[in-house]
């Protein structure tokens, strides 16, 4: 059994199922409460979420869910999914599933979003039901909370219930954020960081640079990567670099790497070269050898 004095986090360990993880089910705190469940057979269900938002979790396995006729997903043990009030899902299981779900306190969440200020920060609500009914994204970028709120509930501690909140603020409020960030990128277009992602992505070919891009959003270059970086995860550099590197593949159909080094903004060839390593572990030559034919 994992003792939480010895506990040291672990990526990489949300995605092994250990099996005393069981023992945490039914524990509640002031903030979450949190139910185990396993399915070793074939089995297929609808049910109603009533009250309270849940965190779905998975350790082994994965699952079929549909949420009211409308979406269809496969959950697996690489995603989360927060799942609002009031939602019919159905769920079907063909093998092995296992995993952990999290029931979140209306108190957590309202403590979190305003003391945090992330409708504010983020121009939007992402507990906004009706404009954002669900939520799926990569565990990573919440695995240690959880890791950290998994050992200290199978721990011995006789405050445990106290540190499971502390954690559960931290969780939530990166949860919260997340799904502010996606919002924004997914569906706000009028959002300053949505619309910097835009001229990116038509800027790349013309040589617009960084400095332009935060002019035209009305922020200074300092202000513009702070809240690019805060909404994205990325420098605005390296997500322009990113942009840049995918729309080389494209030109590399047609025109030779000189070509597309300069259509890109990018005067030192070698260094063009050296990025289009680095993301995709090919050279610009290597990449037009092998996926295309008759290029120049």
């Amino acid at each position: 059994m994992l003792e939480y004095a010895n506990y040291t986090p672990d990526i990489k360990a949300i995605n092994i199922f250990d099996r005393n993880i069981e023992l945490a089910s039914g524990l509640e705190t002031d903030y979450l409460r949190l139910f185990y469940y396993e399915f070793d057979h074939y089995y297929k269900s609808y049910y109603k979420n009533y009250e309270y938002y849940k965190l779905c979790t998975i350790f082994e396995g994965t699952k079929h869910v549909e949420v009211e006729n409308k979406e269809n997903f496969i959950h697996n043990k690489n995603e989360v999914v927060v799942l609002p009030p009031h939602l019919v899902v159905s769920v079907e299981v063909v093998d092995t599933c296992r995993g952990m779900v999290y029931e979140i306190s209306d108190t957590l969440l309202d403590r979190i979003r305003n003391k945090a200020c992330i409708r504010e920060e983020f121009e939007c609500d992402p507990l906004d039901r009706e404009r954002h009914p669900l939520f799926r994204g990569n565990s990573e970028f919440i695995q240690p909370d959880i890791e950290k709120i998994t050992a200290t509930a199978l721990g011995n501690l006789k405050d445990k219930e106290f540190l499971i909140d502390i954690y559960a603020q931290e969780m939530i409020y990166n949860l919260l954020n997340r799904m502010s960030n996606n919002i924004i990128l997914e569906k706000q277009n009028n959002h300053s960081i949505h619309r910097a992602i835009d001229l990116m992505k038509t800027g790349c070919t013309n040589n617009m640079d960084l400095s332009e891009i935060a002019n035209a959003v009305n922020m200074s270059p300092a202000l513009f990567s702070m809240k690019f970086k805060k909404v994205t995860g990325l420098s605005p550099n390296a997500y322009y670099t990113n942009i840049k590197l995918n729309e080389a593949k494209k030109l590399l159909k047609y025109k030779s790497v000189t070509e597309v080094a300069y259509d890109l903004g990018y005067d030192n060839i070698s260094h063009f070269i050296r990025l289009f390593f680095e993301k995709f572990s090919l050279t610009p030559k290597q990449y037009q050898l092998q996926f295309y034919t008759n290029v120049v």
